[in-house]
């Protein structure tokens, strides 16, 4: 019988104040079997229920979390978009692709399996926020309305911190010429330079990294955390979209005691 591997997770090495508390999953340590299982097909820690596993599983999983953190997270219905919700207004796993909160207790999470997850924090510890940057929303601003939101709570003086957790990168990351183009008529056209390599043929490596850092350099964030792993080329440790199709989801989180 195949046995439980205790949890694993990346907590951010980054200069957050001590009430923060933030941690993304690995893909081991759960009840999820098969694509969304760790690399031998069990004990996956899948975290998404619309990818096509078994919900209690998902529950299971959940529950794992929740268990770490003290609370339930306000899980997000993910849609690549640009919207922020308050967490506390989250109820019903509301439509958007990040959420902040200043009251303690309350997890913030994003979800994600090759899109590049960012936790955000003032230095003060009073404001966080959790940021699901796929492509298209990244372009479309979701970084820069969730510093704005943040800051609405504390003001324009107060340092917003960020880390930028594991994804998909850019020697993994091919795309066409719309999405290059996208990016270079969007907010953060000034990185594109830096950020697209051209393969020929109307296709594109394409650093998400890169035009994060400028989407938060854009809004006053200048200390950004990268935590440099590639969920691409680490399946032992990481579900990847673009590398299997079929599979899980990891969490990003972030709450304040």
């Amino acid at each position: 019988m195949q046995s439980k591997p205790e949890l694993e997770v990346i907590v951010p090495e980054w200069n957050a104040p001590e009430n923060i508390k933030a941690f993304f999953t690995l893909r081991s340590g759960g009840m999820s079997a098969g694509a969304y299982g760790d690399k031998d097909g069990f004990c996956g820690l899948n975290l998404g229920n619309h990818v096509g596993d078994n919900k209690y599983s998902v529950r299971g999983n959940r529950r794992i979390v929740t268990d770490m953190l003290g609370a339930e997270p306000k899980w997000l219905s993910q849609v690549h978009s640009s919207r922020v919700v308050r967490a506390e207004d989250n109820n019903a796993e509301e439509q958007a692709d990040a959420e902040f909160t200043t009251a303690a207790g309350i997890p913030c999470v994003v979800m994600t399996a090759d899109c590049v997850p960012v936790l955000l924090c003032d230095k003060k510890g009073i404001v966080i926020a959790a940021a699901h940057a796929g492509w298209k929303g990244l372009a479309d601003g979701v970084l820069q309305n969730a510093v704005a939101a943040m800051r609405k709570e504390i003001g324009e003086e107060d340092d917003i911190i960020a880390w930028i957790g594991p994804h998909i990168r850019k020697d993994h990351f091919e795309v066409r010429d719309d999405v290059a183009n996208y990016y270079r008529a969007s907010a953060v056209k000034a990185a594109a330079d830096e950020a697209l390599e051209s393969l020929g043929d109307g296709f594109w490596h394409l650093d998400l990294a890169r035009f994060a850092k400028e989407a938060l350099k854009q809004v006053g964030v200048t200390e950004v955390t990268d935590c440099e792993r590639d969920t691409y080329s680490d399946p032992e440790h990481f579900y990847s979209y673009r590398r299997d199709k079929v599979t899980g989801r990891h969490g990003a989180f972030i709450c304040k005691r």
